[in-house]
């Protein structure tokens, strides 16, 4: 009897271990994009997004990504132009998730200086001689010729605090999720000169 009873007992173990060895496991993720069309070939100044921005929490940094954002810019050029300048300022930065009334603030950089809400942030000065990255539209026959002009700059992104419930919060401890929403930047263009 007692023999009967092992050897039971041995197959169910043995049963058991095969079951397990046939569990299957399975994981799916959705990949999101942002998506619009537009083109604008009359405006004096048009600036278009190449990408939308994806930032990923980085579990070892205790922290998110940094990405480069291009942007291709136009200008019209403007006959009898004396000078010509650029300047940009964030108008929206935050991500925001309702769940856990937690906040994402996206920090944006031009040449290593970033971008403020308040003040605007000068890309181009011909008169200054500023014109780092944007050269193309400081140059002469450009911003004082009669054709329209086009090139790529890059602004540096990233994701630069967080807030939960309104206090200051570490990366680290907010809890795991999604967070959306708009970076938005405004670009200024102005051309001096005597113009008819």
């Amino acid at each position: 009897m007692k023999k009967l009873t092992l050897a039971v007992l041995a197959v169910a173990i043995m049963g058991a271990t095969t079951l397990a060895q046939a569990d299957t496991r399975k994981a799916n993720a959705v990949a999101s994009w942002d998506a619009k069309a537009i083109k604008d070939t009359k405006s004096m100044l048009v600036v278009t997004p190449l990408k939308s921005l994806v930032f990923n929490y980085a579990e070892g940094l205790k922290g998110f990504n940094t990405q480069d954002g291009a942007f291709d810019i136009t200008i019209q050029g403007q006959e009898q132009a004396t000078d010509f300048k650029l300047t940009s300022k964030i108008v929206t930065d935050k991500l925001t998730r309702a769940a856990d009334d937690s906040e994402l603030t996206v920090g944006v950089k031009w040449n290593g200086v970033a971008l403020s809400n308040s003040t605007d942030t000068t890309m181009v000065d011909v008169a200054a001689g500023t014109t780092a990255g944007l050269d193309f539209l400081a140059q002469d026959g450009a911003y004082n010729g009669k054709e329209r002009v086009s090139g790529q700059g890059i602004f540096t992104f990233n994701i630069a605090s967080a807030k939960q419930a309104g206090a200051d919060a570490k990366f680290s401890d907010l809890a795991d999720g999604y967070w959306d929403g708009d970076v938005k930047v405004q670009f200024t263009a102005t051309w001096e000169g005597n113009f008819q």
